[in-house]
């Protein structure tokens, strides 16, 4: 993935505090129960009562039953994931096709686990892993957020990595959630129905940016036509 240069910048000691093995607790922490068990997700609802089926959920918002929010998330665009303020992995929206091959694998057993848990030990993963949290746990820069392209050589395929900081109603950190999308459908859509087009920028110190050398469609506001 492709980091943004402040993310870059920071100073690898300091980030690689991170705890991964959620070994804290936060506000909300289920305890006495075993992050790894595979079964955590049933012990922790049943120990914490929590709704299910059919229950109402007052949002701030609007008004769900558990049911309805787990359809609405399910079909949501994207991979969505959520891990608290102790980096314990906490939720993931299962898709709708079981045999649906997701760009960041999660499996049901996972949920609960440590954030070094659900993170392969290889290479610079857990330490990439550990600046973004790290980063948006201490809004580092004053981001809240951070963006991740992952270069992938054709421009059919646009996967893009986002994180955001979540925070409560007083502005405390309180986890991370993650969107997971190949976005090459939404800009396809977007291109064919505004007449734009895709185009890799030679010039670019990326290697792979799109511009724009057309005026303005006078009806739309938009570009009828992306520079070849």
């Amino acid at each position: 993935m492709t980091e943004p240069k402040w993310l870059k910048d920071m100073d690898r000691a300091e980030y690689l505090e991170e705890d991964f093995a959620a070994s804290g607790e936060s506000r909300y922490t289920v305890s006495e129960i075993d992050k790894d068990d595979p079964d955590w997700l049933e012990k922790a609802a049943a120990k914490t009562n929590a709704a299910s089926g059919d229950d109402y959920v007052k949002l701030d918002c609007g008004l769900l039953t558990v049911n309805q929010l787990n359809w609405m998330l399910r079909n949501t665009i994207g991979e969505l994931t959520f891990v608290d303020d102790n980096n314990q992995f906490l939720w993931y929206n299962r898709p709708v096709d079981e045999q649906a091959k997701m760009k960041a694998k999660r499996v049901p057993a996972q949920v609960g686990s440590s954030m070094g848990a659900v993170h392969p030990h290889i290479g610079e993963v857990i330490p990439a892993a550990k600046k973004v949290v790290h980063a948006l746990r201490h809004k580092q820069a004053g981001h809240d957020a951070v963006y991740m392209p992952v270069p992938t050589g054709n421009l059919q395929e646009l996967i893009l990595h986002y994180y955001k900081r979540v925070e409560d109603d007083e502005g405390h950190y309180v986890g991370i959630y993650e969107w997971v999308q190949d976005i090459y459908p939404l800009v396809k859509y977007f291109c064919e129905t505004t007449g734009q087009k895709l185009v890799i920028d030679e010039d670019a110190n990326t290697g792979a940016t799109y511009r724009n050398n057309s005026k303005a469609d006078g009806h739309t506001g938009a570009s009828t036509k992306v520079s070849d």
